[in-house]
Formats: structure tokens, sequence, C-alpha cells
């Protein structure tokens, strides 16, 4: 399936969005930070690209999308009314794409945690990354367990796939 139509929540300063932009999708960042739309909208130039200042749980989106995307955002709501709102405006055969942030909550989940630690800490050197918090993006530092993200994804997910990502990152992926 192509994915012509995509809705990014959280947005922040619309990296995602602009990355994406290749002139042939229609493409929606939201976000409940003021300066990171502000930010978003100076930076975009480009028709395809739309920014919306706001909460995405209670915003009223007015069309359907084929993919709605949360990178490190979904985190900074709850869990269960973003995935449901996700799931009301997607188009069938849609797809909810997570890139999270978790707390490890058993055995495995800290040996993932200890093997991560060494190559996340050389990338970010090489590549002189920068935290959120220096580049002005709000943090919130309120993560689920992973078995709480599981559940959840049970639940709400059916058939959903989770995989560990780099930097603490988990990868949820469905398909409606």
């Amino acid at each position: 399936m192509a994915c012509k139509d995509i809705l990014d929540v959280g947005c922040g300063d619309g990296s995602l969005v602009r990355y994406l932009d290749d002139g042939k999708r229609t493409l929606v960042g939201i976000d409940g930070d003021e300066a990171c739309i502000k930010r978003a909208l100076n930076e975009s130039g480009s028709n395809n690209a739309q920014f919306i200042y706001n909460r995405f749980e209670a915003y009223n989106f007015e069309k359907k999308f084929d993919a709605v995307v949360f990178v490190a955002s979904i985190h900074h709501m709850d869990m269960t009314v973003a995935l449901n709102k996700a799931k009301s405006i997607l188009k069938p055969d849609g797809m909810i794409l997570i890139v999270g942030l978790a707390k490890p909550s058993n055995f495995f989940d800290w040996v993932v945690e200890a093997f991560r630690v060494i190559p996340c800490t050389i990338v970010s050197k090489i590549r002189h990354m920068q935290s959120s918090e220096d580049n002005h993006i709000s943090v919130s530092y309120h993560f689920q367990e992973m078995n709480e993200i599981r559940t959840t994804a049970d639940i709400l997910l059916p058939s959903s796939k989770i995989k560990y990502g780099l930097f603490y990152r988990y990868l949820l992926w469905w398909k409606k």
C-alpha cells in the first residue's frame, strides 16, 4: 500500500514531515507545543504539508489517513486514548507506526537495555547528537513499562508487531 496521506503525531519541528515530503503525499503534523509548530511552519516551505497546533487527542480530523505515525511522542499522552483516536482516523488498510520510549519491565528487557548502551553511545558521539532539551523540544520522562505497552497493544492492536530499536526505543506497527 502506498501511503499518500500521513499524519505525524507530536511532529515537533516538522523534520519527519519534511523528510517524507516528496511532492506526492499529503502530510499533516500535529503538536501541542506552539513553539514547535511555529518552527515547523518556518522551516517547511511545502504546499503538501500542513501543521496543526493542538493536542492530538482533542483535535477533530475531517479526513482519514493511510498512516498515523508517533515518533517519541505517544508517552506524552494517554496511550489508550491516542491509539483509539489513531484507529478511528485510519483508512481501510491504514497503518499505525510507533517509535516509542519505554522502561524495561522484565529480565530480558534489562538485558536488551544493557546491550543497547554501547552502540547508542558510539552513534551519539559520532553524529554529535544533541538531546531534545538542547533543541528546545518539550520532553517527558514518564514512560510506560514494556509490559504495559505489550498489553495495551495486544488489546487495542491485535496482531501488531513490536521489536526493540536503538536509543532506548521500541518499534510498533499495526495494519488495520
